[in-house]
């Protein structure tokens, strides 16, 4: 049965929805894919495995909440875009041209996400109500919430100091970036959790951040042994701030998504 719109299940969406759509990006680089329409249809398939995994993670049957999930994604890269100087000149020199191509991103990982979440709900039916998925819900959910809060906090350090910021406070928003992302996505994973994911929270934060900074390490440098322990550290910190998160998502929304039976399931048992 479904359980309605779920406001947490957005928030889930968007973190997953924009973690698939950055690690497809990701992978086509690696490629060397390139094209414009190898780029939406990168973006779609990024999309179709954020909408699928944030159907499974969500309760009730979840269509519309990947697809805000997938515009606010959008809706957040042209806001970061505009915030830039070199944003601000394209849209002002090329507006038509940069309508075009939002439209076309944002209808590509929109199509993407719906499908992923329709074809998830019709194959897959009702999620399991074991906490062990949850383990790689949470670890897909913390990757894209980090994400999106360093992305957004580096914008923030970017207007405020431009080029004379220093590393201490590139790393400071770094960090501050994770916390608020494993503490959001936490609290997304406990409100719409059907059963209390709390030890799988605990690893899955863990995994997401250390997947997410050993990316990032890797792309602005080589992994050392001192780069492997400070991931290992901020794996640890990030898995205990998800765990606070998720916490406060059961005990506020999740545990309301706890539900008898299905009606019609026990009339058949009786049939």
């Amino acid at each position: 049965m479904g359980q309605g719109f779920s406001f947490a299940s957005v928030i889930l969406s968007y973190f997953l929805v924009g973690g698939g759509m950055f690690s497809a990006t990701l992978v086509a680089s690696q490629l060397h894919i390139s094209g414009e329409l190898a780029l939406y249809g990168v973006l779609a398939i990024g999309a179709f495995v954020g909408g699928f995994v944030a159907a499974r993670a969500s309760p009730g049957e979840t269509i519309l909440e990947p697809a805000i999930g997938a515009v606010a994604v959008i809706a957040t890269i042209v806001g970061l875009a505009a915030a830039t100087t070199l944003g601000a000149q394209l849209w002002a020199s090329a507006h038509d041209e940069t309508v075009k191509f939002v439209g076309a991103v944002g209808l590509s990982s929109v199509v993407g996400a719906v499908l992923g979440a329709f074809l998830a709900e019709r194959l897959l039916g009702e999620a399991t109500r074991s906490s062990v998925p949850w383990l790689l819900y949470t670890a897909f959910s913390v990757f894209g919430a980090c994400l999106v809060a360093t992305l957004l906090s580096s914008i923030f350090l970017i207007q405020k100091h431009g080029a004379e910021a220093t590393d201490t406070q590139s790393g400071v928003v770094m960090i501050v970036g994770l916390a608020i992302g494993c503490l959001v996505a936490g609290f997304a994973v406990g409100a719409s959790a059907r059963v209390r994911p709390l030890l799988a929270a605990l690893f899955g934060g863990g995994i997401g951040v250390a997947g997410y900074v050993t990316l990032v390490i890797r792309v602005t440098s080589s992994m050392s042994t001192d780069a492997a322990a400070g991931v290992a550290v901020m794996a640890c910190i990030g898995a205990i701030v998800t765990l606070l998160g998720t916490a406060l998502g059961w005990s506020m929304v999740g545990r309301k998504n706890v539900a008898g039976p299905n009606p019609s399931q026990l009339a058949k048992q009786f049939q």
